[in-house]
């Protein structure tokens, strides 16, 4: 039998799942609003489009980017702190809460854009992003070596 997940990695997990959701879904319903041609789009923007495709791509580094730079900054003062685990377990939700954050306004922002001009070039910049965002889903195994600690020390937690 496959031992349970702290209920603090659980709840990191369910968090990390409705962010990823909601990024898909408004993906998908922009989408089909876009290309089922049921909505016009603002014409008036296409000669902005390489600027914002540029806009789009830079915000989305960006985000991504700097929550990982941040996330690994409030890590390493994290890790030397004299907190307890529980605390640090605390204290890492928010972390990982604020990296998420960034990127998802990153892929929004671009979603956003692609209902605005409708176009496809966007539509791949954002599932780029959304594709960057799968890469810091949190597990047991990552929350552990991101606290420099086993996996049996945080399981011991709950």
């Amino acid at each position: 039998m496959k031992p349970t997940k702290p209920s603090e990695i659980k709840a990191l997990q369910i968090l990390y799942t409705a962010l990823l959701v909601g990024q898909v879904l408004f993906l998908i319903i922009t989408s089909v609003l876009i290309f089922s041609g049921n909505f016009s789009t603002d014409s008036s923007l296409g000669k902005y489009l390489i600027q914002i495709i540029i806009v789009c791509i830079v915000i989305g580094l960006a985000g991504y980017f700097a929550g990982t730079s941040l996330f690994r900054k409030k890590l390493e003062q994290l890790n030397n702190s004299p907190k307890s685990l529980m605390e640090k377990l605390n204290d890492y939700r928010g972390i990982s809460i604020t990296r998420w954050a960034l990127s998802e306004f990153a892929t929004l922002f671009s979603i956003i854009m692609v209902f605005v001009t409708g176009s496809p070039a966007l539509l791949v910049i954002a599932i780029f992003l959304i594709a960057l965002f799968l890469t810091t889903r949190p597990s047991l195994s990552k929350a552990a070596f991101d606290l420099n600690v086993s996996e049996m020390e945080i399981n011991q937690v709950d």
